[in-house]
């Protein structure tokens, strides 16, 4: 398959996701980024550092602008902190070179994730194999 044909596929499976899945994709994407600063981190690579950190902010902050705090004002409230001081800790790790934020964002976003599939799970069964989330019934 060429690159071409990835990009359509993938554009494809955005275009026909529901908004859920949206949501735990635009997670994998904040996750991967911050994975992505880590590792350039590592290597001491400030530009490739910048550019993921930059694309895992976007992604907070866009996850961040999309609340809707009529339908849930107290989940959004808690949600906005948390997306607020998730986006502060990456300003420090790009700042001072350091892992230690990274991961602990990506704790925050992993455990955020899994809450989302569990959510979607229970309105849409099925769901949470197709994310490559754990299917857990009580």
């Amino acid at each position: 398959m060429t690159s071409y044909s990835v990009h359509r596929y993938r554009e494809n499976q955005l275009l026909t996701a529901s908004p859920g899945q949206i949501l735990v994709a635009l997670h994998d994407g904040a996750i991967r980024f911050a994975e992505q600063a880590k590792l350039a981190i590592l290597a001491g690579d400030a530009t490739a550092k910048g550019q993921a950190v930059g694309r895992a902010l976007a992604i907070i902050s866009e996850l961040n602008s999309t609340l809707d705090h009529e339908r849930a004002p107290d989940l959004c409230a808690r949600l906005q902190r948390l997306y607020n001081y998730m986006a502060e800790r990456l300003s420090v790790a790009s700042l001072q070179m350091q892992t230690e934020p990274i991961e602990e964002v990506v704790g925050h976003l992993q455990g955020l994730r899994e809450s989302w599939l569990q959510v979607l799970g229970q309105q849409q069964p099925g769901l949470l194999a197709a994310q490559g989330g754990e299917a857990r019934r009580p």
